[in-house]
């Protein structure tokens, strides 16, 4: 059987020394690089358009306001967790789905029926599926070689999730600065700023679908090892 993407993705991670880096600062520094790089895209127009103001100094704001949206883009990633939540939660819209929502992303009937076995054999019950994750959890971590590969598409989720903000700020701020371009008159520059905007939102839905497939890889393996390691009672077993 060949390997997962997950396992690949470590192994090649691994190759380039890079996999230990993805538990500690690599996803911040990413997140901050990758929010720099898009912002300094956008300055070239801006240079074009107010030549009285100089070159160095609008790259300085480019690099400023690229570092402050790449530190709140990474701490306020898990806001999207809100968002995976209304799809793949107990009470979300995918959790019946058999194929791919929009071919991309991943159907969440696997999903509810592992959540729902490992509801069923947890030794503490809990009060609501809400409380399926985190119960699931606290039993996993006992040992820590189970831990390690079942966090291994949640560290790779994360990491995808640290780019996101960055990318949906840059399109915002694109978009922006081509609507007051078409209304200052320099056209030619709005539509290159439009191109720009709609590149950046293609970037993030295109580290969406990853985010929220591993991160779903991740809870399923979470609830079949759970299901797989905790005794059941006397009466289950009959």
């Amino acid at each position: 059987m060949g390997l997962d993407l997950t396992t690949k993705t470590e192994k090649l991670l691994t190759w380039l020394g890079l996999w230990g880096a993805m538990r500690g600062v690599f996803p911040l520094v990413a997140a901050v690089a990758v929010s720099v790089a898009l912002l300094e895209v956008l300055a070239p127009p801006i240079i074009r358009f107010f030549p009285a103001v100089p070159a160095n100094l609008v790259h300085v704001f480019a690099v400023g306001i690229g570092v402050l949206f790449g530190l709140v883009g990474y701490f306020a990633g898990d806001s999207w967790d809100l968002l995976f939540e209304m799809f793949y939660g107990p009470q979300g819209r995918w959790i019946d789905t058999s194929s791919p929502p929009f071919r991309v992303f991943r159907p969440g009937e696997t999903l509810q029926r592992q959540r729902h076995q490992a509801a069923q054999i947890l030794p503490r019950k809990p009060d609501a599926e809400d409380h399926v994750h985190p119960e699931a959890v606290k039993i996993a971590r006992r040992q820590v070689e189970r831990w390690e590969a079942i966090e291994r598409p949640l560290i790779l989720s994360r990491f995808m999730r640290a780019l996101l903000w960055p990318l949906l700020f840059a399109a915002i701020l694109a978009l922006c600065g081509s609507v007051v371009l078409v209304l200052v008159g320099a056209g030619a520059d709005a539509r290159r700023l439009l191109a720009v905007a709609a590149a950046y939102l293609a970037l993030t839905l295109a580290c969406l679908v990853p985010y929220s497939r591993r991160r779903v890889e991740h809870m399923i393996r979470l609830y079949r090892d759970v299901a797989r390691h905790t005794p059941r009672k006397k009466a289950d077993r009959r």
